[in-house]
């Protein structure tokens, strides 16, 4: 899908509304700049902004499930471009957007580029170029210079009168689909829908590519639906898993406490798997009520109408579910905005609710994705997998580095920790017991206070940890006095899910600009 927008985020709602079925977009005229921060949930996100003036920027997003990566981004003269390079069945397919304001001129070697990167391309964007013997009503300047770059033989467009821009009775074709062979054989389909909001002007164009994109492979990270969770089944089934481990065996060794951790885990996740679906993934437009999808629906078939019959009547009838359409949408919005001011004016309210509606309006806190290349020691990664190897280098050369205990500071503290030592052993070897066991009492106690994290690699949730029974308890305090005793942390226990977070203002591409955040085991 390709639109000019004008501001994409005065327009997200509809556009999610309208065409969420559709894998790639291209936007032009996003209006945002570099400091903005933008998403579209289950997208990925590859932007070039207008510097320092406004209006202009391109945009293109690219279904998550995609394996894509960012091969150019640039501006030349006043051409605004950004290129994707994603997997096909065909093999690499390069997809960019470009944009040219009115009073720019189309630059060929921007054109010359992106076939250099890739033969196989697809370029999509507002050129604002009208070439008559492409389908335009006439042939302007630009007109002439797109002609130009046809000549030259690699790149060819799609020869329809479908017109892309509409305003005070005049329309004209001046968005452009273009295309090297084979790719353009593969595009049919293509159709021109109503203008967005209440406003003649670009009018958004869709189009069937028919190609398989290759899918990332699913990660093995298991996410539970925990709001269809039947909790009594899961009680039920995690005392018939417990039961199988014995009770009576003595934890004397590092092997027998890793041993123990691992079937206690696989206790809690098997019986999470048998009593709590999967989280489906499938993402919700929850901006915009089904009234507004339905009046978005018609407002597209009355279009249509007007546009085959060029009646006043069908003319009247699609202004008026224009009108209709945006005040449902601004409703949504204000209702929207209603329930979150609501959800303040609570009795009670959790840490978790008001962090939930304070992110909903601080900006900083808006997901942001990086899909572009990353470069390490003259290494560039572009796909997931090298890049994990490039990041799994960097944190090994450069951060989780044992450096040598040379120094006056470190040789103070090393003494003192010895001090301490020989203190606590003189101390505990008076005593009979070294420590206190841990008591179920006190595991119960914690367990009702724990907060809602996010789980570690054992996928295993504090909402699950929270729903424990006696046998479970048991199980915990044996552990947990066995790892106390030996002084031994399960292996299991030190893996972690590691989450990456850009600091603000660094450079993207550079693996030090990221700050790592451990998830680990919530047992």
């Amino acid at each position: 899908m390709h639109i000019n927008v004008t501001s994409i985020k005065k327009h997200t709602d509809e556009i999610l509304a309208r065409f969420n079925t559709y894998d790639i977009w291209s936007i032009n005229e996003t209006n945002l700049k570099p400091h903005q921060l933008f998403s579209l949930q289950g997208f990925n996100i590859f932007r070039n902004d207008r510097q320092n003036k406004q209006g202009g920027g391109v945009l293109l997003a690219i279904r998550k499930s995609i394996k894509c990566f960012e091969i150019l981004n640039a501006t030349i003269e006043t051409n605004e471009a950004v290129a994707v390079q994603i997997e096909t069945s065909l093999g690499q397919l390069l997809i960019a957007t470009v944009y040219i304001p009115p009073a720019g001129k189309i630059q060929q070697k921007l054109f010359d580029e992106i076939y250099q990167l890739n033969n196989n391309c697809l370029i999509l964007g507002d050129l604002n170029a009208a070439l008559e013997e492409k389908g335009s009503r006439k042939t302007n300047a630009k007109g002439v210079q797109l002609k130009q770059i046809l000549e030259e033989g690699y790149l060819q467009c799609i020869d329809n009168n479908l017109t892309t821009y509409a305003r005070n009775n005049y329309e004209e074709k001046i968005d452009w689909i273009l295309a090297t062979q084979p790719t353009i054989l593969f595009i049919d389909e293509v159709e021109t829908h109503a203008p967005l909001g209440c406003k003649e002007d670009h009018k958004p164009i869709t189009f069937n590519l028919s190609m398989t994109a290759d899918l990332k492979p699913k990660s093995p990270r298991l996410t539970f639906n925990f709001n269809l969770a039947n909790w009594n089944l899961y009680r039920k089934k995690l005392n018939e898993y417990l039961n199988k481990i014995d009770l009576k065996q003595k934890l004397e060794t590092k092997e027998h406490i890793d041993t123990y951790t691992i079937a206690l885990t696989n206790c809690i996740t098997l019986a999470m798997k048998e009593a709590m679906p999967l989280a489906n993934g499938k993402i919700r437009n929850n901006n915009v009520s089904e009234v507004t999808k339905k009046l978005i629906e018609e407002k597209h078939k009355v279009y249509r109408k007007w546009r085959k019959t060029t009646n006043e009547i069908d003319k009247k009838h699609y202004y008026k579910i224009r009108e209709l359409v945006s005040n449902s949408i601004r409703n949504d919005r204000i209702e929207k905005l209603t329930a979150i001011m609501s959800t303040l004016s609570a009795k009670k309210m959790q840490s978790a609710g008001v962090w939930n509606t304070v992110k909903k309006f601080h900006n900083k806190r808006t997901k942001q994705s990086y899909s572009g290349q990353l470069i390490y020691q003259n290494t560039t990664a572009n796909n997931d997998q090298e890049k994990a190897n490039v990041f799994a280098r960097y944190f090994e050369n450069e951060i989780f580095v044992s450096k040598p205990d040379e120094t006056p500071f470190h040789n103070q503290v090393n003494t003192r920790a010895a001090s301490i030592k020989r203190k606590m052993k003189m101390e505990t070897s008076s005593r009979e017991n070294k420590f206190s066991p841990i008591t179920e009492n006190e595991i119960k106690c914690i367990l009702k206070q724990l907060p809602n994290s996010a789980p570690g690699p054992d996928a295993i949730h504090n909402r699950s940890l929270k729903n424990y029974t006696k046998l479970l308890v048991i199980h915990l305090a044996k552990i947990f006095n066995a790892i106390v005793g030996m002084g031994h942390i399960p292996q299991e226990w030190k893996k972690a899910n590691i989450i990456l977070l850009l600091k603000p203002k660094k450079e993207k591409k550079v693996p030090s600009s990221y700050r790592p955040i451990s998830l680990l085991s919530c047992l």
